[in-house]
C-alpha cells in the first residue's frame, strides 16, 4: 500500500519510497512490486506516468487519472512549468576530493547552466 498525497479527478500524487520501480521494465523482468500497478489497485483505475524517478530515490510522483492528463503533466515538466527538486541527507565526512558525476552528466546530456539546476548547500561546522 502506498501513501496518497493527493487525489482529484485528474491527478493522484504518492508517496514513492525507495527500492521500487515506476513501472514494469526490462531491467528488472522478475520484479512483482511497482508503483503504477499498486496506484491501479489502490483506486481502481489506470494510472498514467507524467514521470519518473529513480528506483533507489524516493519522492513524490505525479500521474494523471488519464491518458490526456498524463501527457498534459509531462508536458509541464517537459517546458519546465514543474521542476523536480532533490535532496541527499548524508552523514559524514568524505576523504579526498568529491566528484560531481551528476553535475558533469548534466552538464554534457543537457546543455544547461548547471547554477539552474543544481545547488550545492555546505554545513555550517564539521
Amino acid at each position: 500500500m502506498l501513501e496518497i498525497l493527493y487525489q482529484d479527478a485528474w491527478l493522484v500524487a504518492v508517496n514513492k519510497p525507495a527500492g521500487w520501480l515506476v513501472h514494469r521494465s526490462w531491467l528488472d523482468r522478475d520484479e512483482k512490486v511497482v508503483v503504477m500497478q499498486t496506484v491501479r489497485d489502490q483506486i481502481g483505475q489506470h494510472v498514467f506516468t507524467a514521470h519518473r524517478l529513480d528506483r533507489p530515490t524516493s519522492g513524490v510522483l505525479l500521474m494523471g487519472l488519464s491518458s490526456e492528463a498524463g501527457r498534459r503533466l509531462a508536458q509541464q515538466f517537459e517546458q519546465h512549468h514543474i521542476r523536480k527538486r532533490y535532496h541527499a541527507m548524508v552523514r559524514g565526512w568524505a576523504d579526498g576530493m568529491m566528484r560531481y558525476w551528476i553535475i558533469l552528466w548534466w552538464k554534457s546530456a543537457i546543455k544547461l547552466p548547471i547554477s539552474s539546476r543544481v545547488r550545492i548547500k555546505r554545513p555550517s561546522q564539521p
